[in-house]
């Protein structure tokens, strides 16, 4: 997987795992909204979607603790 180590070999350790764990719970999300659009005919819309990951990304960081995600609060 070269693109995923380019596209985080230069940051620091922290904002490695903070970008990694946000690019594994986009994709996830992604994927689970195509499921609902496909299989029960339910669209969400990229704020909806937004919303899964946020709450996904509070609750792993409510059970396992950091990485810090303060930027993605908003």
């Amino acid at each position: 997987m070269d693109w995923w180590e380019k596209e985080l070999a230069h940051l620091s350790k922290k904002d490695r795992r903070l970008k990694a764990a946000l690019m594994i719970y986009a994709g996830w999300n992604i994927w689970k909204a195509r499921n609902k659009k496909f299989f029960e005919q339910r669209t969400m819309t990229p704020g909806e979607v937004m919303q899964e990951i946020k709450a996904e990304m509070h609750c792993r960081a409510m059970a396992c603790g950091k990485p810090e995600m303060s930027s993605f609060n908003d």
